[in-house]
């Protein structure tokens, strides 16, 4: 018999036993395993041979191709040197609006990726495409579900190591320089009687991470009609968790068709509870005149904080780029997470059909992938890291310190004869310091006061700096429809 020709095999055998393979031809699997190593610039590693050979016997229903072995090895992460990128150290806590570890505050800015556990157990090259692009972006966390029921989920009943999984797809992000945001349960029908249990497995495991996890959710929005939680089940698994691991924990964030709506079912469900941060689902109609600019403004309603919630806020799950009026428009996805800090969010997450189906395409792979990455990188950095503990404002009566106070006459979404201006100019002031949003800037818009600190101007559609000085000065939407101002 002829030996087969494992670089074709590693190429296009995707329903080949990796365990015969072994069996049969245990010198060509090790050369198999060694081309693969040299494909992905890795050398010659003789523990990840013996992990390759363990897998092929006693991991069939997870690797059971020699592809799927193949794919796992992957090269080794090495951290950008962006400023944007910040190296995990030590445990999470909440402080006020923000969130710390071990280095200080930091603003967390994550991206929707449910699947994850899917990826590790499928298609690990899937996944680390999805971090790479991420981490390159300025995002620090992952989004993702224990379990859900459409494309790219998994659950307890129909997956032996379930809870093996779900340790590895937190170990997986973080060696790619990733914590995770991990939604518990989405279906009630998928746990049932069975949530108490599983807490305490969850619990476990994540002790064992808690310098991986930042945020512990128990389910997704537990008021949807597709569910079937009431809110003493999700108290009760809520106070289980927090008496067995000390990681930040939320509860859900509430469903519903307008804020009124969503705010009123959080403070019934949190109220009493010992709870560290609250997730919030923010209203996601965009049909009115304002258009896209209306679901990026709503983590405003939050600004003083949600009645008998924890003064930690999570933009958890904010209208999905994809879905959002006028398409996939650069301004609108990158002035999101900006609102959401201004509005005092230590949290929130890029969201798009990418992070909730496995099937509909690829964060990385999207025609906008380099531009969004692009302007999260540069944006990040200069952000304050504890922006959202700073007094957030708005122009009129009653705003507060505003430093640019004549934009209330450059609002066309107040003004619909109004050819230019901004739909929303929030600002976040600390003494003499300010960051400011400007959204939907329609034709141009004057920043007229002059201020006594240098700021900066970055489009929101490239993250280049468009102005810096003292004011005043007219922003063109030529340059973009968002920009920060950052004080120096």
């Amino acid at each position: 018999m002829n030996s087969p020709n494992y670089e074709w095999w590693i190429a296009n055998a995707h329903n080949d036993s990796a365990f015969l393979f072994l069996v049969e031809h245990p010198k060509e699997f090790e050369q198999a395993i060694r081309l693969r190593l040299e494909q992905v610039g890795r050398g010659w590693d003789q523990g990840v041979i013996n992990q390759a050979k363990w897998r092929a016997i006693h991991e069939q229903d997870r690797f059971g191709s020699l592809t799927s072995i193949c794919e796992s090895i992957q090269p080794v992460f090495s951290p950008p040197s962006s400023p944007a990128y910040r190296p995990l150290h030590g445990d999470m806590k909440t402080d006020n609006h923000v969130m710390k570890d071990e280095n200080g505050h930091f603003l967390l800015l994550g991206v929707s990726a449910f699947w994850c556990p899917w990826a590790v157990k499928n298609n690990i090259g899937y996944l680390h495409r999805m971090t790479d692009w991420a981490v390159q972006s300025g995002m620090n966390y992952v989004r993702w579900f224990g379990a859900h029921d459409w494309e790219g989920g998994l659950s307890p009943d129909n997956t032996p190591d379930y809870f093996a999984v779900m340790e590895h797809t937190i170990t997986s992000l973080a060696s790619r320089g990733l914590r995770s945001q991990i939604t518990l349960f989405s279906r009630y029908h998928m746990v049932g009687n069975k949530d108490e249990e599983y807490i305490g497995q969850w619990a476990d495991i994540i002790n064992r991470h808690k310098d991986k996890v930042c945020l512990v959710e128990i389910a997704n929005e537990w008021n949807h009609l597709d569910n079937g939680w009431s809110d003493s089940e999700i108290r009760n698994l809520g106070a289980m968790f927090h008496e067995q691991c000390s990681v930040p924990l939320a509860l859900s964030g509430a469903a519903g068709e307008t804020w009124e709506d969503k705010e009123h079912r959080t403070s019934e469900l949190y109220n009493d509870t010992p709870a560290d941060g609250v997730t919030c689902h923010y209203a996601r109609k965009d049909n009115t005149h304002e258009g896209p600019w209306r679901w990026v403004r709503q983590p405003w309603h939050s600004r003083h904080g949600i009645k008998d919630c924890p003064s930690f806020v999570i933009d958890n799950e904010h209208q999905r780029w994809d879905k959002s009026n006028g398409g996939r428009i650069i301004e609108v996805a990158t002035s999101a997470p900006v609102v959401a800090y201004i509005a005092g969010c230590g949290m929130t997450a890029h969201h798009d059909n990418y992070g909730v189906r496995n099937n509909r395409g690829e964060y990385a792979q999207d025609s906008n992938a380099d531009a969004l990455q692009k302007v999260f990188s540069s944006v990040m950095p200069m952000l304050p890291s504890d922006l959202p503990n700073w007094t957030a404002t708005r122009v009129g009566d009653g705003g507060g310190p505003h430093p640019f106070p004549s934009l209330i006459h450059q609002h066309w979404s107040f003004e619909g004869s109004l050819d230019h201006g901004v739909s929303r100019a929030f600002a976040a002031v600390n003494q003499d310091k300010f960051v400011m949003a400007l959204t939907g800037v329609r034709n141009h818009v004057t920043l007229n006061e002059q201020q006594h600190n240098v700021f900066n101007v970055v489009s929101l559609r490239d993250g280049q700096i468009v102005y810096s000085g003292n004011g005043p000065v007219r922003l063109n939407e030529s340059d973009g429809s968002a920009f920060v101002a950052v004080s120096e």
